[in-house]
């Protein structure tokens, strides 16, 4: 065996002899199997805190072929007799000096030292290394094992090679999802392609790429070469013979391939001139463009161009054949779009007569010019009424000079010197149905106003302008509070039913506040008087949102009230009018439906009884359609709820009657206020309704020896239909309140 003996610099180590030293002294026997380590650490510790260790590198093992390393390890003078011995086998080393993670440790805790004889510690190593590539496996260490046992050139730490699927290197990973492969050149047994590298990082990285080993030959009618897999070789394929090809000369067609791999064509003949009757019947074919070529006919030649719109003619001497026209009279509204035979022209309308004056029909109503070409009196279907059912001698001119009122119950203007020459006008009736109230029809060519037109009465207007209107002057048809009173506008307050505000009721010295009315939304409900609970008003249900019937809006509903102490009105619902325009529709002043404002209640001091005030009146109908509309910037379409009226006060030798609730803005999408500040102990009315809903009215309230009646609800905002059959403009700054509906969207 070979046994060496340490002493000095890390353990002390005695000459190698049999007899043991003094002291005493471990030997220590490392045996080994097919793997033989690369540095042996000795390591010996006594319980005194002394330690000291050696290393002993593989090239330093005598007689190896023994597989066994012999250690004599002397105990100093100084150290306890019981050492803990460890031995560590390692794989690698640096140096002198043992290195890496160890591969096996062994230790003895309690090895008692005799004195003058050898403790003995024998161990015997478990790894294996039966390639010889000296990186051990067979056992659990920090360190990576061999990953196969019969391949030399495999271990930690090879050199990774990405062209087989053989884990060189033991990290788990082969070819190219191994991160040393990355880029790397690789096959993955595919001999078709050359110079394939790793594409991609990890498990997802292919080996791909590369270029074609067999290319296809240049040129047309060569034969397909394909790639055998298994040998890598490049192959021919047939020719394709007929199969179609470029002669690579213009004048040649019917190109198709031989089987020597050529492309053969047949010569282009030239026999079909596009005018026969100005150019010879055979030409030449053009080499630089394949274009057949046919000399020209003399001038002298008759011909016919085709045109089945024109004459014979003659030939120009160039080819071409110069026919006579035979043009198509003109026709109003429409162009000639061509003709079936001479003198027979075809016609389709004109798009740059669209809408421009055309000729009178028999009864003398003017006409404009349809898409289609048709001269009719207006150029889409106006709603409400037949505009061709009115002969031309009924459409007169409505003109006025100044501010002026007009009834459409008693058909009457005020003033009367202002209003129109009325034996230029003609009212027409025309009636609705189902208990709707009946349409003043105003037909007229011209519609001039020179002030304010107020509309008022039970039955809605349409005006039916046959031609062009510029409205610069406003067109009211408001609910309103006129001397104390409300008053509905044109066509307002007509079959409302469910729409209208319901009344408050009087309860314990208080009434509740009126409902407010419904229109293209519902109302609000009033206000509880102070003691009077569920004694509120309740809202108008909402109006159908159609323009079949034209309908105004709906009043408010009263207050809650008694005797002296009268609940307040409901506001007025604003009236109802149609503008029917045949051409353009100019708008620049204010037109408006508003709903008016609901009364405040009224108050008695003995008894103290404080009434509710009115909910405000829905806004009406505003219907403007044309063939073209404009709003201006000034520009004002309002069809605003009224504000509720305020609920009364009253107390002892105290009475003080609520506020009026402000009607509909005639002339801006601002709410309309409820009343407020006259009775302290009073429930304010609510706003009217707008593009935004409208408000409810609030309860009564009390102070001492005072107690208030519940504010009227506001009323909700009517409706605006636009209807232009080329779409609208609208200037920045116009107003229309609530938005409107129908197809005349903001540009």
């Amino acid at each position: 065996m070979n046994r060496l003996c340490l002493l000095g610099c890390v353990l002390l180590l005695a000459a190698c002899r049999e007899k043991a030293p003094d002291e005493g002294a471990i030997r220590v026997s490392v045996k080994y199997g097919t793997f033989k380590p690369a540095c042996v650490r000795v390591e010996a510790k006594d319980a005194n805190g002394h330690q000291e260790a050696t290393d002993i590198l593989s090239s330093e093992f005598k007689n190896a072929e023994k597989n066994e390393v012999l250690v004599a390890v002397r105990r100093k003078a100084d150290w306890d007799a019981t050492l803990d011995l460890t031995v560590s086998s390692y794989a690698e080393a640096d140096g002198d000096r043992c290195s890496g993670e160890a591969v096996e440790r062994f230790t003895n805790a309690a090895l008692t030292i005799v004195p003058k004889e050898y403790t003995r510690f024998d161990v015997e190593l478990k790894a294996v290394d039966a390639d010889g590539d000296g990186s051990p496996s067979g056992i659990e260490w920090a360190g990576t094992s061999d990953c196969d046992e019969t391949k030399g050139d495999v271990r930690p730490g090879a050199v990774e090679k990405c062209d087989t699927t053989i884990d060189y290197d033991c990290d788990g990973k082969f070819a190219c999802e191994d991160f040393d492969c990355s880029a790397k050149t690789c096959t993955d047994g595919d001999l078709c392609n050359t110079d394939k590298r790793c594409i991609g990082v990890g498990t997802s990285a292919q080996c791909g790429g590369g270029t074609p080993k067999c290319t296809q030959s240049a040129g047309q009618c060569q034969p397909t070469v394909t790639c055998e897999a298994a040998t890598g070789l490049c192959i021919d394929g047939n020719v394709q013979v007929g199969a179609a090809c470029d002669p690579g000369n213009p004048c040649m067609t019917d190109g198709r391939c031989t089987a020597d791999k050529q492309c053969e064509g047949t010569l282009k003949t030239c026999t079909t001139p596009t005018s026969p009757d100005c150019q010879e019947s055979t030409g030449t074919c053009n080499p630089t463009n394949g274009t057949c070529v046919y000399d020209p006919k003399p001038v002298t030649t008759s011909c016919e161009d085709g045109n089945v719109c024109h004459e014979p003619g003659f030939c120009d001497g160039n080819g071409t054949c110069i026919g006579t026209d035979t043009p198509c009279p003109p026709v109003e509204c429409k162009t000639a779009a061509g003709c079936t035979a001479n003198n027979s022209c075809i016609y389709s309308g004109d798009p740059a007569q669209l809408n421009l004056p055309c000729s009178l029909d028999g009864s003398g109503t003017p006409r404009v010019c349809t898409a289609t070409g048709q001269c009719v009196a207006f150029p889409y279907t106006p709603s409400n009424f037949d505009p061709n059912g009115i002969p031309g001698g009924e459409l007169g001119e409505l003109r006025t000079t100044g501010a002026v009122v007009f009834d459409t119950d008693a058909e009457s203007w005020t003033p009367s010197n202002v209003g129109p020459d009325t034996s230029q006008l003609t009212l027409k009736t025309v009636p609705q149905g189902g208990g709707a109230p009946d349409i003043l029809l105003i037909p007229v060519r011209t519609l001039a106003l020179g002030g304010e037109l107020r509309i008022v009465g039970s039955r809605p207007v349409i005006l039916a302008v046959y031609g062009d209107a510029t409205l610069d002057h406003d067109i009211l048809a408001s609910g309103r509070i006129v001397n104390g009173a409300p008053a509905p506008g044109a066509g307002g307050n007509q079959q409302c039913s469910s729409s209208q505000g319901k009344t408050g009721t009087f309860s314990g010295s208080q009434g509740g506040g009126g409902g407010g009315a419904g229109g293209a939304t519902a109302g609000t409900n009033g206000g509880d008087g102070f003691n009077a609970s569920n004694s509120r008003g309740a809202a108008g249900l909402q109006q159908p949102l159609v323009f079949t019937p034209l309908l105004g809006g709906c009043a408010g509903g009263p207050g809650g009230g008694s005797g002296n102490a009268a609940g307040g009105l409901g506001g007025a619902g604003g009236g109802a009018f149609q503008i029917s325009v045949a051409r353009t529709l100019t708008v620049g002043k204010a037109l408006s439906v508003s709903g008016g404002g609901g009364l405040g209640g009224k108050a008695s001091a003995s008894p103290a009884h404080s009434a509710g005030g009115g909910g405000g009146g829905s806004g009406g109908r505003i219907a403007l359609e044309a063939f073209q509309v404009n709003l201006t910037s000034t520009a004002r379409l309002t069809a605003n709820g009224g504000g509720g009226g305020e609920g009364a006060g009253a107390g002892t030798l105290a009475a003080n009657p609520g506020e009026n609730g402000a009607s509909g803005s005639e002339d801006s999408d601002s709410s309309a206020n409820g009343g407020a500040g006259s009775a302290t102990t009073g429930g304010n009315g609510g706003s009217g309704g707008t593009s935004s809903l409208p408000s409810p009215g609030n309860n009564g309230t009390t102070v001492v020896l005072g107690n208030g009646g519940g504010g009227g609800g506001g009323g909700a905002a009517g409706s605006i239909y636009l209807r232009s059959v080329r779409s609208c403009t609208q200037a920045s700054g116009h107003v229309i309140s609530p938005a409107s509906t129908g197809g005349c969207q903001p540009l």
